[in-house]
């Protein structure tokens, strides 16, 4: 990436700082905004029947978007809330896209990150088909360990499909045969 590309770049995003319960993204808004962690974590999840289902957290480095919302011109329905003071940098789709555009290799690394987060989502759709939810904290302790330090546990259990009860007997199951 040249020096002016790089600047361009940069030129293009915003910091914004939310404190802890700030939302990030609310069901019902429409947004255009891509959102990149620097420093703190976040939840999303969909309000189903009066009851909150964690989908993903979002830590350092993750970013948010609701992309096939805003490619429909539809509002979203996740609700992004931050569970520690964060810091992120922010661009808009349109100033993304432009920036796809402009500067040469920033497409492919734009299709990379697209990537990435299409294996994630298809991972966790194949997880809950396939793996149950003993499986699914299994690898949570495996693969990502931040969430069990960062997040509480009733908000774990909705992310692996149980209830906060049903993750703490999974949990007994698992110290036991340790």
């Amino acid at each position: 990436m040249l020096i002016e590309d790089a600047e361009l770049f940069i030129s293009g995003f915003e910091k914004v700082e939310y404190l802890k319960n700030d939302f990030l993204y609310k069901n019902g808004d429409k947004s255009n905004i891509v959102k990149i962690i620097l420093e703190g974590c976040a939840r999303g999840f969909y309000i189903k029947d009066g009851k909150e289902c964690t989908t993903n957290f979002y830590f350092e480095n993750d970013h948010s978007y609701d992309y096939v919302n805003y490619l429909q011109n539809k509002p979203s329905q996740i609700t992004i809330k931050a569970l520690s003071p964060i810091k992120t940098i922010e661009m808009t789709i349109e100033a993304l896209e432009f920036l796809n555009s402009e500067i040469i290799g920033f497409h492919r690394m734009s299709f990379q990150l697209f990537k990435i987060n299409f294996i994630k989502v298809e991972e966790q759709r194949q997880s809950f088909i396939i793996k149950t939810p003993k499986e699914r904290y299994l690898d949570l302790l495996k693969n990502n360990k931040q969430i069990i330090s960062r997040v509480p546990q009733h908000q774990i259990a909705s992310f692996i499909g149980v209830s906060a009860e049903h993750l703490s007997r999974i949990r007994k199951e698992i110290c036991d045969t340790a």
